[in-house]
Formats: structure tokens, sequence, C-alpha cells
């Protein structure tokens, strides 16, 4: 059986809906930023629950205009090591520089013991990540710790569509949350991305920040040092019909995540992670492991199992732009949770049949690598 890292589907009824939209759309008078950007952002923050919501092209694009927004004066600007480059180069976009951050053991966000050390009257924001969709179980004491210092809250919820913990929902958790739509995420529009915010005035300067910096008011003149971070009507239409099935497909998702958690909950190699309260959007299934994830791609590869990336494998501190700002900074967590963890595929066109073979592969790598490393 060959399980590829990923599938992405649609049926006869989204197809024949994206058809009619696509004449709608060529017979109307905008194919970018008209009536289906504006439904798509109505609806979601709807689903969000957030007050305002824009669309555009990506989810590092969201993340830039966010630091634009909250940091004019490019103070440092504070995120996990353990992130996706795309956090960070979102931050080097906005001309403000980085600080890193290592990351707690339990939910992989940012430990807020090392942000409280770090932290002061020069940081201009604070980005936290969802790692794999979980909140993490300190964000209290991460937004307790902002509003000390009166520091903006940046969520980076490229993966965490939908999810929530406790009161906390991601994309309103922050000042500003900033979602991805990329093809692997939990939902999509092929590329794009989203900011939410409850706050009219960031709101106002990011739409200007991503129309070339406009005056929203007259166009003509530019106000803002922004760019072009708009989104086309056919990504609006693509999202405004996925976010019809997204709860679904989370729902799809967490059934998957949850045989992966029942079957391997005894299992002395491999540790599901989950969040513990409210609702994840499952975009992935991290699971810890004593055995090194170079070691285990490279098993499941031999039974035709491509693994999902990590999150992440890289850390920001060891990326080759990066490393030599921080060569002499320590960030142990980050360091062996990025050697030790894995991602098995996790996507809601993956079978349950396929999920028991995978389940097989890992009784076999227990066994054989497990016998291997005692020797």
């Amino acid at each position: 059986m060959k399980i590829p890292i990923y599938k992405l589907e649609f049926d006869s009824d989204f197809t024949l809906k994206y058809q009619k939209g696509v004449k709608s759309i060529l017979n109307s008078k905008s194919i970018s930023e008209g009536n289906f950007v504006k439904k798509f952002e109505k609806n979601y923050a709807k689903f969000i629950k957030s007050n305002y919501s824009l669309a555009v092209s990506s989810g590092t694009a969201a993340l830039e205009i966010a630091f634009r927004a909250v940091n004019p004066s490019c103070k440092k600007i504070i995120i996990p090591t353990n992130t996706f480059f795309g956090t960070a180069a979102a931050v080097t976009r906005s001309n403000s520089p980085i600080e890193l951050c290592d990351i707690e053991n339990d939910t992989f966000g940012i430990c807020p013991f090392e942000l409280e050390k770090k932290i002061n009257k020069n940081t201009g924001a604070v980005c936290i990540v969802h790692v794999g969709g979980i909140i993490s179980s300190y964000v209290k004491e991460i937004i307790e710790i902002c509003n000390f210092y009166n520091v903006p809250l940046i969520e980076d919820a490229a993966h965490a569509h939908g999810s929530y913990y406790k009161n906390y929902r991601a994309g309103t958790i922050g000042d500003i949350g900033c979602f991805s739509f990329f093809p692997t995420k939990v939902m999509t529009t092929g590329e794009g991305g989203m900011i939410t915010t409850n706050n009219l005035k960031y709101y106002y300067v990011m739409k200007s920040l991503k129309n070339f910096g406009r005056n929203n008011k007259d166009i003509k003149f530019q106000i803002n040092d922004g760019n072009n971070y708009k989104m086309s009507e056919f990504q609006g239409l693509m999202g405004y019909l996925d976010l019809k099935r997204v709860k679904k497909r989370i729902l799809r998702r967490k059934k998957l995540a949850t045989i992966y958690q029942e079957y391997l909950k005894k299992n002395k190699i491999f540790n599901c992670s989950y969040q513990k309260k409210g609702v994840t959007s499952y975009y992935k299934q991290i699971i810890k492991t004593r055995i090194n994830n170079s070691i285990l791609r490279e098993y499941f590869n031999k039974y035709d199992i491509t693994l999902t990336s990590e999150v992440w494998k890289y850390p920001i501190h060891v990326q080759p732009f990066y490393k030599k700002k921080f060569i002499n900074k320590k960030f142990s967590c980050a360091d062996n949770f990025s050697n030790y963890h894995i991602c098995p595929p996790l996507y809601p066109e993956l079978k349950f049949k396929e999920v028991d073979y995978i389940l097989n592969i890992f009784d076999k790598a227990s066994f054989e690598l497990t016998k291997k490393i005692s020797k």
C-alpha cells in the first residue's frame, strides 16, 4: 500500500459550484477583490468569531502586514524558534529585528518563562504559533505577560482554523490572527491567507498596507509603506466554498487522529500529543518518539509511507539565513523536539484501512528499531 504525504479532493457538487462561480466572476466587473472575496471575508470572520477579516495573498503576507501594523517603529519582535521560516521571513520583511525564544515541552508553544526573560520596553510585538493546530496550555500566562509590558500579541494561526482552548479561540486570542490557505492546510484557496482582528484601528491600517499603502478613503494617495497582497476573486470563490465544508473536514481529521491516539496510548516508544481541552483543527498529529525522526522517516519510506513534515525539523536558529545571529544562544527544548517527533499522514481523504496499515508499521518500528538501539 502506497500512502502519499497528502491528498486533496473535491466532490462533484463542489466542482459544479466552483464552475458556476467562475462563470459569474468572468461576467462580473471585477476578477480581483470583488463579491466573492468580500463574502469570504465576512463568513470567515463569523467562523473565527472576530469583528474583522482581511483576505490576503498568503499566510506570510498576513504576518508581515500584522507586524507592520502593530510595530511601526520596528522594535524587536519575539517569535518561537520552533516555527516555519515563513514566520521569521515576515518579521525580516517588516524591517524588524528578530528575538528568538525557546518552547515548552507540553504544547510546543513559546515558553512563558523564557518570554518573561526577553520581553521589555524595546519589544515591538510577540508572535505565538499554534503548532499543529494546538493552542498552548500557557496561553493565559503569555497574554498576561504581553499585557503587563503593553506589547501587542500576534498569532501565527496557519495550522489552527477553528481551534479553541477554553475561552481562547485561534484568531481572536491576540491583537491580530494570521491564517494560511496553502493546499495542505485545514482549508485552502490554493495560495492565500486571512488576517483577523477585533481592533478597528489595526483593521484600517492593514487594509491600507495590503493595497500598496493606499489611503482607504482616497485610493489615489499612498499613506503607508505597503505592498500588493490582494486576493483574486477565483481564490475568494474557492475559500468561500471550502469554508462551507471545513467543519466536516475537521471532524474527519479528529476521527483519524483519535485512532492514532487510542492505538498508541500504551506504546513506550511513540507518544501522541493533543490538546487536552477545547477543540483543535488536527492539522497534524504530533507524535513524540524516543527514536530520531530521521531514522523513522527512512524506515516508513521502506513501506511506501511518506511521513508529513515535522513541526519543525529545522528551527529558525539553525536556518542558514539566521544561524549566525544566534550562534551562541541555546534552545534546548526546541532542539530536542525537532529531532524526536514525527507527524504521520493525517488528512480527510485518508482512508481508515490506510491508517490501519500505518499503525501496523508503527508496531514493526517499535519492535525492530528498539531492538537495534538496545544492541
